[in-house]
């Protein structure tokens, strides 16, 4: 309890020092209403303020942070009796799970061909890929009691038992490489970011069949666990989940720690850096996309043409996040004498605040503004004209949130994020070097974080 009131105090001193320091910078007038990019506020003095404060929780962080705190306090402790979830459950989610699967199937490849009244496109790329990232960082791992994988793959396995008692799984050990999931996170994003049609119900449709064909087929060949180390999505929500406050022990019970502890306890496999930095340079390209610079350079493509420079453009950012991390890395790595690779595994996990940083940061008036549209969707999920629970007549309220609003959040988060980044990476190295070596082994991750910073607010602020 010590360790975590101490972490929490920590966190919430820093929290409220970087919004404070956000909070500087003045608005000024407004550059438009609407877009994720349109923000009240000027880029410079918000790129400032924010890069500022993350210069100064490094400050901070050497003077009153002097010995590691993470790793002692990631299990927490166990929430009562009350709190804890029932076996039925988890009986239940994981009917829901398949249910809302098999739903959003048959609208992608049945349903109606417009996007807007489908409910296929919105529940993929809003309620799930959105939603559920913000919820897992909230609430911890809750995907994985849905995941419709993970129980089609075990039901499976229970039933070859029923019928082949004698029989056994494939002995491979498909734990020593996430790598399956890092192709698999990769595919959506190319999905999402770079083909011409992702918002098409008849794309999605394909790309789920071929994504749960992968998956299963996978399962099938290698066992059951492989789900758990391919599936792109629920290594997703698994990795967000290491910032939630809450958690779930080895044996299954609910615990309560301070947020960003169970960062110290991610478990790191070959491929686990890889996904962190895949998913931290695609949520950077959906961004750039936004930008006048990339609407100069994709100018009016349109088909295949704008899919190629899509995937290019993709490629390239994805590429330039991950070599600022290296770079810093191989700083580091001249300073304490210790191998490169055990580096990256060793602070890699750090950059899980920004993930979620990035995903409130872009994503936040998506989710709050066009995902009203599924309300509408959830009546008639096929676009049949159905009324199913009254509220196909719901319009949306555009003005539901202010830009003024949606600019504190996502240039808020951004900071936050990158604060709790530094503050886990400064933890990390404390607990492997003495003082002075770990503060001068971490100038050059302050550097990339604070790049990641103003790179990440020029592109928000639309100054690019």
């Amino acid at each position: 309890m010590t360790h975590t009131r101490s972490i929490g105090r920590l966190v919430a001193s820093l929290t409220a020092a970087a919004v404070a320091v956000v909070a500087m910078a003045e608005p000024a007038s407004a550059h438009g209403i609407g877009g994720r990019t349109d923000l009240p506020l000027p880029a410079w003095q918000m790129t400032w303020a924010a890069g500022f404060a993350v210069a100064s929780s490094f400050v901070a962080l050497g003077a009153f942070w002097g010995r590691p705190l993470l790793e002692a306090a990631a299990n927490g402790r166990e929430l009562p009796g009350w709190m804890q979830p029932r076996i039925w459950m988890f009986a239940v989610t994981k009917l829901l799970g398949v249910g809302m699967f098999g739903v959003l199937m048959y609208a992608a490849w049945f349903g109606n061909d417009t996007a807007t009244v489908n409910i296929a496109g919105d529940a993929f790329y809003i309620v799930f890929w959105v939603g559920l990232q913000i919820a897992s960082a909230v609430l911890g791992d809750i995907w994985s009691a849905f995941n419709p994988f993970i129980t089609i793959a075990d039901s499976a396995a229970w039933l070859k038992a029923k019928i082949a008692p004698r029989s056994t799984e494939p002995n491979i050990d498909t734990e020593v490489s996430v790598w399956p999931a890092v192709v698999a996170i990769g595919s959506f994003a190319w999905l999402e970011l770079a083909y011409h049609s992702a918002a098409e119900p008849r794309s999605v449709a394909i790309y789920l069949t071929a994504y749960s064909v992968a998956i299963l087929g996978g399962a099938a060949r290698f066992g059951r666990r492989f789900v758990r180390r391919a599936d792109g999505f629920g290594m997703l929500m698994t990795i967000i989940s290491s910032v939630s406050p809450l958690h779930r022990d080895n044996a299954g019970r609910l615990r309560l720690r301070a947020p960003l502890a169970g960062v110290s306890k991610l478990p790191v496999v070959p491929g686990t850096v890889a996904f962190i930095l895949v998913v931290l340079g695609s949520t950077t390209f959906d961004g750039f996309t936004r930008s006048s610079t990339w609407g100069r350079v994709a100018g009016g493509s349109t088909g295949w043409s704008l899919t190629f420079i899509n995937t290019i453009g993709l490629s390239l950012v994805v590429g330039l996040v991950a070599l600022a991390f290296l770079g810093a890395i191989r700083a580091m790595s001249n300073i304490t004498g210790d191998s490169e690779i055990e580096l990256a595994d060793v602070f890699g996990p750090t950059l899980v605040t920004i993930m979620v940083a990035y995903t409130v940061a872009h994503y936040f008036s998506l989710l709050v503004l066009d995902g009203q549209r599924f309300i509408i969707q959830v009546s008639d999920p096929f676009g049949r004209g159905w009324d199913l629970f009254g509220t196909k007549d719901y319009a949306i309220n555009w003005a539901l949130v202010s830009t003024g609003l949606i600019a504190w959040v996502q240039t808020t988060a951004i900071a936050v994020g990158h604060v709790m980044a530094v503050a886990a990476a400064h933890d990390r190295a404390i607990s492997r070097y003495e003082r002075e070596t770990a503060l001068r082994s971490q100038y050059s991750m302050l550097a990339v974080m604070i790049a990641y910073t103003v790179v990440g607010l020029f592109i928000l602020l639309g100054a690019f």
